[in-house]
């Protein structure tokens, strides 16, 4: 490695702030550093192991044992954001330009030589270059820095005396990962990170680079940075206490007062006050007194906003929002939750408005005027409750007639066989919700996946598959969801092809055997404890059987596995045979409360979680924690109402209506074509917040 005296002519110094990063993640990039175009040699990679836990200061310097482009520096202090190991790494830059990689993303493989020939070209105090993401996990939000520049030249460059501010400094135009800076120009003009804005601080940065920069040069069409979005992250994370948004507040207060001092309009005031407001709903400490002062801090800010206009970076709905959910949290510290604004995105309205949109001119959008809808209210007067006999008919037209578009749009990619024999149609969209929850459930934990279907399955005349939920959600996880989705980190014990036997025991034997084979998986999951207790009873009564066929695989485990089970059954046998099992996974409220418990015996202590709860009809909510019965719902597929139990009319009211501990009949809107249809599930409400509610199954 180098020393910090290195003088050597390197080309690009890239500056990497470290934090107990994912060693998975910094090898890879690691690896994008090492693969670069422009040469590993002519790169100055100087890494800040920042407030480390110890194990980081030996596995990462023996990652680079004789590498001598390499810095290696130890920061330990107080601070919580990257600006301070970057100020430290760059006074140690000693190439003409300096680029920043965050340890757990990535450079494309000419990012450095691409940005490095065009400032030598341009001679830009800074260049622009784009960045593709990949989220560690479905639901984060993409912070995607989209453009309003001409994406149809490569190559853009701005004069001091030519700006073009609505370009330059919307969007998310501030992160310093996606672009190149000339090193003796942020010396010269003094320009380090403000360690003392503690949220944001790239868009600080960045405005007073460009605020100074002679020249500025954009590569609209150069995608040079992947981007990691992790849910840990600052933006990503939710509950902060008070102190915290009081300093997200002055730090935001800084970099306001310095678009005020040079004449910046941006919509990034409108953005980060939005962020500041759904910190301040999110939060379950901040005091009325703290909201006040935020209020004091960010009101004259706030009070300016002006409307935003719709745009390719903002919708109507985003830029509606931007503009009101500030003014009505922020300015209204003693009762933030009751604006007009902030109840719609409570009860999801943007989710209704687009299923709404999207499915006008189906027949039954037409008959409801869904185009013309554009309240709640409006819609709970245009469109009627339904039910499994309303829409019986209509489904039977398309399955048996072979019509369309009279539901949904989208044609149905399956049909869902509800217990009652109903068929509900399964669009595209509709299925998305359930793939991203199993996917959700089995990411991040090497899984014993206890899944099985037994239901009759026919193709109906408009050529589309019917079958159980279980075995709709199996084949098109396996066989159309993993296969586009490389980047889930799932691990299984078993085969997809276990899964698609006919019996139920066939499986079960499978999955058994490749489960005591195993002895380092991490969490057993299965839809629900109806499922997995049946599969653990027949693990009791048929382990000899299992035990013989693994002997044959694997002589020495077979032997251990067998000395567990001749233990017997009285103790949970899980906790023996498989160590680092740390969690249960399978739904278990409501009706199935009684198997859940008889689960114990096998199980023992191991915690619990309810994980998803779904029907056929919608993914309801997903489990708060482990051993809970509460779960939490996220209106970002579904539209729902709620029938107080007991109701004398009947009339169905928005979520952010209902009240803690009373129980309630769920009504759902989403894209299967189910428009304010009552389901036969009650829920027992909690607690009603900007997340969503929690409850419990009634």
């Amino acid at each position: 490695m180098a020393s910090k005296t290195d003088n050597r002519n390197y080309l690009v110094s890239v500056v990497t702030p470290f934090h107990n990063v994912d060693m998975d993640m910094f090898l890879r990039a690691k690896e994008s550093v090492e693969n670069q175009t422009i040469g590993f040699e002519n790169i100055q990679w100087i890494i800040v192991l920042h407030n480390c836990e110890p194990q980081y200061h030996t596995e990462v310097p023996a990652l680079f044992e004789g590498k001598e482009n390499v810095i290696l520096s130890v920061l330990d202090n107080e601070a919580k954001t990257p600006s301070s190991p970057r100020n430290h790494g760059m006074t140690m830059a000693t190439a003409p330009y300096i680029a920043y990689l965050d340890g757990d993303d990535q450079f494309t493989p000419d990012a450095l030589s691409v940005a490095v020939r065009e400032m030598d070209e341009t001679g830009a105090d800074v260049l622009c270059f784009r960045r593709e993401y990949e989220l560690q996990r479905e639901g984060l939000s993409a912070l995607t820095e989209t453009v309003l520049w001409n994406q149809t030249v490569p190559k853009i460059v701005v004069e001091k005396g030519n700006w073009d501010t609505e370009k330059m400094f919307n969007g998310v135009f501030g992160m310093v990962t996606s672009k190149m800076f000339r090193t003796d120009f942020l010396r010269e003009n003094g320009i380090t990170f403000s360690e003392t804005i503690p949220y944001a601080e790239d868009i600080e940065y960045t405005t007073r680079v460009f605020v100074a920069a002679e020249k500025i040069c954009y590569l609209p069409q150069h995608i040079g940075y992947h981007y990691f979005i992790n849910e840990d992250s600052l933006v990503q994370s939710g509950d902060k206490d008070g102190k915290t948004l009081i300093a997200y507040a002055k730090g935001m207060a800084k970099i306001f007062s310095l678009y005020e001092k040079y004449g910046i309009t941006s919509d990034t005031v409108h953005g980060l006050c939005m962020q500041e407001a759904f910190f301040i709903l999110r939060s379950k400490s901040i005091t009325p007194e703290e909201r006040r002062e935020i209020r004091d801090i960010l009101g004259e800010y706030v009070m300016n906003l002006t409307p935003l206009s719709p745009s390719k970076i903002l919708d109507d709905e985003s830029a509606r929002l931007m503009y009101h959910i500030p003014r009505e949290v922020i300015l209204n510290p003693d009762d933030p939750y009751q604006g007009k604004y902030v109840r719609g995105m409570m009860d999801g309205y943007s989710v209704l408005a687009g299923i709404l949109s999207r499915n006008q001119n189906t027949d039954i959008g037409r008959h409801c005027s869904f185009g013309s809808i554009r309240t709640l209210d409006a819609y709970q007067f245009r469109v009627p409750l339904s039910d499994e006999k309303t829409i019986r008919p209509l489904v039977a037209l398309q399955t048996n007639v072979s019509e369309s578009n009279i539901l949904t749009a989208e044609k149905p990619v399956y049909y869902f066989r509800k217990k009652t024999g109903a068929l509900l149609p399964c669009t595209t969209d509709h299925l998305k919700q359930y793939m991203d929850a199993l996917s959700d459930t089995l990411s991040r934990k090497k899984s014993l996946f206890i899944a099985y279907s037994t239901g009759e399955r026919s193709i109906t005349n408009d050529a589309v598959l019917a079958a159980d939920k279980e075995y709709i959600i199996i084949k098109d996880f396996f066989q159309d969801y993993l296969p586009v989705h490389p980047n889930t980190k799932i691990r299984l014990v078993s085969k997809e092809m276990v899964y698609f036997q006919k019996e139920k025991e066939g499986i079960f034997d499978a999955l058994w055997e490749d489960a005591l084979l195993d002895n380092a998986f991490e969490q057993i999951v299965a839809f629900d404890t109806k499922q997995m207790l049946s599969a653990f009873g027949y693990l009791e009564e048929h382990w000899k059987d299992i035990v013989s066929k693994v002997k044959k695989r694997d002589a020495d485990r077979g032997a251990e596995v067998e000395a567990a089970f001749a233990e017997g059954f009285d103790t949970p046998i899980v906790p023996r045979l498989w160590p680092q099992v740390s969690r249960i996974v399978a739904f278990g409220a409501g009706e199935l409360y009684e198997m859940t418990k008889a689960l114990k015996q096998y199980t023992g202590e191991i915690p619990h979680n309810n994980g998803y709860y779904y029907t056929e009809e919608a993914v309801i909510g997903k489990a708060k924690e482990d051993n809970s019965d509460l779960f939490l719902h996220s209106a970002d597929a579904s539209f729902f109402e709620v029938i107080p139990l007991g109701s004398e009319d009947g009339e169905a009211m928005p979520f952010s209506e209902s009240d803690p501990n009373t129980p309630y009949q769920l009504v759902v809107t989403n894209e299967a074509g189910l428009y304010r249809y009552v389901m036969d599930h009650f829920i027992y409400v909690k607690e009603v917040g900007v997340d969503g509610i929690s409850f419990t199954v009634y």
